[in-house]
């Protein structure tokens, strides 16, 4: 049976004199490794302050002996010395070797950030003090994991509410910073689809439908049902924010250039587009038929969609007579209001103008 390897830990501890050393509170000494011709000495000093008697820091020296002529003698060249002091090698000594044995750093090649995870609850303060320690690409890598296991972890979810219920301004400002790249990057993408000429509305829809923010704070929800009337599915339905109806909104293309009204010489008036008169006359359809059908949607999907509004995206501004000809269609129009791309770009602005409002102060 083989023999029974010895782990006790066995300290040499000393109590220093303080009348002759002021600095130095004790000197504990363990034997790492000892051989016939060598060995290695464990030395683990505590400093304290000489005017307040109190703790300062705590160092770690290994020394190595070899034998000669019956005689140990040092080896400087394999003798390490660690400071706990202001960088604190010790405790990265312990935390390295803790990870390593306990398994916290994965099998595989790559960069990690091990953190000690406390007994109860997240302590933000060590969390707050370790972001300190890191540059700004690490504190953003950081930043990222705690989002992406806020968005699947309830109990860290709650925690942030709770958090930001205690701090609301700190967390509006981060939040409006987030929210504006995002924002910005998606106003980026419709900027550029107006001004492409083979954009199809394939395309805005798919965007708006990814960036509902962007028709305004007038709408509080997007419904996914989009198919309330028989045979016919609109391109969004919305849910007003200041009453809870609904509102159509179809989605149609910039024109590429075109105006929505066309200048009639004879009678020095404008007149409807082709392509403005023929969604006219699809949204008052659709409008119809809500109508008609407004009982059986109310029984079937549980929306009322009395006296249903619609939107209408579609053109560009044009000149001054253009925009002019426009209000005043809108204007006699009745639950139908018609919007340029270019109105709908200046409102995504106007929320991007407001996102970096409220981070303007941090900045």
């Amino acid at each position: 049976m083989a023999e029974r390897e010895d782990k006790t830990l066995r300290v040499r501890a000393r109590q220093m004199d303080p009348s002759k050393f002021p600095d130095l509170e004790n000197i504990n000494t363990t034997i790492l490794r000892e051989g016939p011709r060598s060995r290695t000495e464990l030395k683990y000093t505590r400093i304290k302050s000489r005017h307040t008697g109190e703790f300062h820091h705590d160092s770690l020296t290994t020394k190595s002996y070899k034998k000669l002529k019956s005689e140990w003698q040092t080896e400087p060249t394999k003798s390490i010395s660690l400071s706990g002091g202001d960088s604190d090698e010790l405790q990265r000594i312990i935390d390295f070797i803790r990870a390593n044995r306990e398994g916290a750093v994965p099998a595989e090649t790559n960069d990690f950030l091990v953190v000690r995870a406390p007994d109860d609850e997240l302590n933000l303060a060590a969390l707050g003090n370790l972001l300190n320690d890191l540059q700004a690409g690490q504190k953003v890598d950081v930043l990222v994991e705690v989002l992406e296991n806020a968005a699947s972890s309830p109990g860290i979810l709650h925690a942030l509410l709770e958090r930001a219920a205690a701090d609301p301004k700190l967390f509006a400002e981060a939040a409006a910073a987030l929210n504006l790249a995002t924002y910005r990057a998606a106003v980026n993408s419709l900027r550029q689809l107006i001004d492409d000429p083979r954009a199809r509305e394939q395309d805005f829809q798919r965007l708006l439908e990814e960036n509902p923010w962007m028709f305004g704070s007038e709408y509080s929800e997007r419904l996914d049902n989009r198919n309330l009337t028989r045979d016919e599915q609109h391109d969004f339905v919305m849910r007003l924010t200041t009453d809870n109806y609904l509102e159509l909104i179809e989605i149609k293309k910039p024109l590429n250039g075109h105006d929505l009204f066309v200048y009639d010489r004879s009678h020095d008036c404008y007149y409807q587009s082709a392509e403005v008169s023929k969604v006219v006359g699809q949204v008052q359809h659709y409008l119809e038929k809500l109508d008609s059908e407004r009982y059986t949607v109310i029984a079937r999907d549980r929306e009322d969609p009395f006296k249903v509004r619609a939107k209408i995206i579609i053109g560009r501004d044009g000149n001054k007579d253009q925009c002019r000809t426009l209000r005043l269609l809108n204007a006699h129009l009745h639950r139908i209001e018609i919007v340029t791309f270019d109105q709908l770009l200046r409102i995504a602005d106007s929320v991007l103008s407001y996102l970096e409002s409220a981070i303007r102060p941090a900045a």
